[in-house]
């Protein structure tokens, strides 16, 4: 009697594909349905209590004031960060190559509380003006929509350097030599012809930025909270977590969705921009692009890099470590007033803290290394399998990450919040919510991070493995996953970071015993324990250049900041 072999490829990628929805597909069903219900039954009362309140429309206000102001900076400043790197002789450019990028290494929220403790009512600036001058109140309060822009452009600015430069670097110069021998001046040139060629990739940039600015929580909540200034993101939290009404999950569900839309049109246009570009102005081959000789002026533009570094990156980092090491908030940073107790406290005095580390480490490790595996199988469906639908898998394995990150919250509160069917616990109020949280927004990078190297595995291993009489799990064992090591460990390390400093899913999703590192600095900052919120993201931040410097290491530089 013939019996019939079980089909392990079959039942392992079906079983992937199946997580794929459990993860994506059921949390954003969820959101989309919950949306439209209201007072239990199917309506559009949620909308028209969302639009025909007034708060709603001045948050959304806020949001595309600070996001388009942000763009127009970061755009500025990316720009000719990304100029001065790639097409002049500014001394150091190795060095200003990676030393622009470094505002990517602190999160958004901890950029936020150093500036706080530098221009906030009690930092270090307006104690140094009010000690000096004799004066009673601060030069600058930093709380509102100044402080929430600048700290923005400052933060986000590499998205706009980042791809400014990569298209700076691969322009064919052959226009630019032509109108030269023309006779046209080199700031003629790049006026008429190369940002001109520039504009679609500068223009991706700028979508990326306001995208991220459009989505973040952490700078509007600690800058904007003090002075009533709300975003969409703030409003949803504020609607989720301080709203007692009877509709209030579906009222968010539906703020949620619009927030969707917002960041979509952003990423569509994106779209539209890419679809346009002039690939035709890049070189595929090894080029060395024209460079612009600055003769007197390259010591005065490398001062200045320096000075934009400096404000950027070595600033904040040097007033959150000061006010770690501070006795208390607001006292000067003199040896007399220094102290390691913050550090002694959230490590081993702090039970909360302690617990906050403890989760925050074992949710990173556990979410990095299920994205990884999970990842691979759905890159594999991707790349080496011609299954129907397939793109359709891709997609959904980015959808959370396309999204902002307080619609993918709201959206795990809806689907976990009642009793898993057939079960009799919830995961809502449960560590294990945040786990599949952060599974389901940062799979897109165990995909990505092992597409590329699957791509590069010949068929003819996994069939000359098959022959000799493996089945499809031994072949993906033995021969697939070697071969893709160096994406795996990649894709490990870029969800381990993002997870360990995560907030904007974290804060909404935390309970009692739940908390996480980015929560608990957040919680502290709130509650008016300043040293121990800057100990506790001095620590986190440390732990994330390690994890930086591994991953570069790793992928020879290709990926990491």
């Amino acid at each position: 009697m013939h019996v019939r072999r079980l089909d392990t490829g079959r039942l392992v990628l079906g079983g992937a594909v199946f997580m794929l929805v459990l993860l994506v597909v059921y949390p954003i069903g969820r959101l989309f349905y919950q949306s439209f219900r209201f007072n239990d039954v199917l309506a559009l009362g949620n909308y028209a209590s969302v639009l025909a309140d007034s708060s709603n429309y001045v948050a959304l206000a806020h949001s595309l004031e600070v996001s388009l102001a942000t763009v127009l900076g970061a755009t500025i400043l990316g720009t000719l960060a990304a100029w001065m790197v790639a097409r002049t002789d500014v001394p150091g450019r190795g060095f200003l190559r990676s030393a622009f990028v470094l505002p990517f290494i602190m999160p958004p929220f901890v950029s936020a509380l150093a500036w706080r403790q530098i221009f906030g009512p009690a930092g270090y600036v307006n104690q140094a003006y009010m000690s000096w001058t004799g004066a009673t109140s601060p030069l600058w309060n930093f709380y509102g929509v100044d402080g929430i822009i600048i700290v923005m452009i400052l933060n986000l600015y590499p998205f706009v350097y980042i791809t400014a430069l990569g298209g700076l670097e691969r322009m064919n110069p052959e226009l630019e030599e032509v109108a030269q021998i023309s006779g046209s001046g080199r700031w003629s040139v790049m006026r008429t012809i190369t940002l001109p060629l520039m504009a679609p990739t500068i223009a991706s940039g700028a979508v990326l930025t306001f995208i991220a600015s459009i989505a973040n929580f952490g700078i509007p909540a600690i800058l904007g909270f003090r002075a009533n200034y709300f975003v969409l993101t703030t409003k949803i939290f504020e609607l989720v977590t301080r709203s007692a009404q009877a509709n209030s999950l579906s009222a968010a569900a539906a703020l949620s969705v619009l927030l969707a839309i917002v960041a979509g049109l952003g990423l569509f246009f994106q779209r539209v921009v890419l679809s346009r570009r002039e690939y035709t102005v890049l070189s595929g081959k090894s080029i060395q692009p024209n460079l612009i000789r600055l003769g007197g002026a390259r010591m005065a533009l490398l001062v200045l890099s320096l000075l934009v570094i400096f404000v950027t990156s070595i600033a904040p980092s040097l007033a959150i470590l000061m006010t770690a090491l501070t006795r208390a908030y607001g006292l000067a940073p003199v040896p007399g007033n220094l102290t390691l107790n913050n550090f002694y406290d959230v490590l081993f005095v702090s039970q909360t803290s302690v617990r906050a580390i403890r989760n925050s480490v074992l949710l990173a490790i556990g979410a990095a290394t299920i994205v990884s595996f999970l990842g691979a199988l759905i890159a594999y469906i991707v790349v080496k399998t011609k299954l129907r639908g397939r793109t359709l898998i891709d997609f959904l394995a980015n959808v959370p990450y396309s999204i902002p990150g307080t619609v993918v919250a709201v959206a795990m509160i809806l689907a976990w919040l009642r009793p898993i069917p057939g079960l009799r616990f919830t995961l809502y109020n449960t560590i294990w919510i945040l786990l599949v949280a952060y599974i389901a927004r940062y799979m897109a990078f165990g995909v990505r991070s092992t597409s590329g190297s699957l791509a590069q595995v010949h068929t003819s291993l996994e069939e000359a493995a098959r022959i000799s009489g493996a089945d499809w799990l031994q072949t993906f064992k033995d021969i697939v996953v070697p071969l893709i090591q160096p994406g795996l460990f990649a894709g490990w390390f870029l969800v381990f970071m993002p997870v360990l400093r995560e907030l904007t899913i974290s804060i909404l999703l935390w309970s009692t015993g739940k908390e996480t590192i980015g929560v608990m600095v957040f919680n502290l900052q709130e509650s008016g324990n300043t040293t121990s919120a800057a100990a506790l993201a001095v620590l986190m931040m440390l732990v994330l250049v390690v994890a930086n410097q591994v991953t570069r290491r790793l992928t020879g530089g290709r990926l990491g900041y």
